[in-house]
């Protein structure tokens, strides 16, 4: 945005504060992180005189919405894992299988003499 613009959209906001067309339009204007930290840092004015105000918490709010909409957004994005070939996923899925099925009979074996009033 455009210093002069900021100034200019900045002033119709002030002369319109309770009307929530000027706070969007101001908004629409800060289309990246340095422009929306100086709207926030206006909003963060405001408050300052006026910790109530509800259209200067509320405002300042979307400022940090808006933000972190447009940090997020430019995070690079790992690729997801490769999905397991089909064969490879059954032959995963028959070894897990057996060896619960192992485990299992390798428990009853245990407890077997137990339940048969041995040792």
């Amino acid at each position: 945005m455009v210093e002069g613009e900021m100034e200019v959209a900045w002033s119709e906001v002030l002369s319109r504060w309770g009307e929530e067309e000027a706070h969007l339009h101001l908004l629409d204007l800060a289309r990246d992180l340095e422009a929306l930290a100086e709207v926030g840092r206006r909003y963060r004015g405001v408050l300052e005189a006026r910790p109530e105000d509800p259209m200067a918490l509320r405002f300042r709010d979307e400022v940090v919405k808006r933000a972190t909409a447009i940090a997020l957004s430019s995070l690079p994005r790992a690729a997801p894992p490769r999905a397991l070939p089909p064969l490879l996923r059954r032959a995963a899925l028959v070894a897990v299988a057996l060896a619960s099925l192992a485990a299992a009979l390798w428990a009853f074996q245990r407890i077997a003499p137990a339940l048969k009033g041995g040792r």
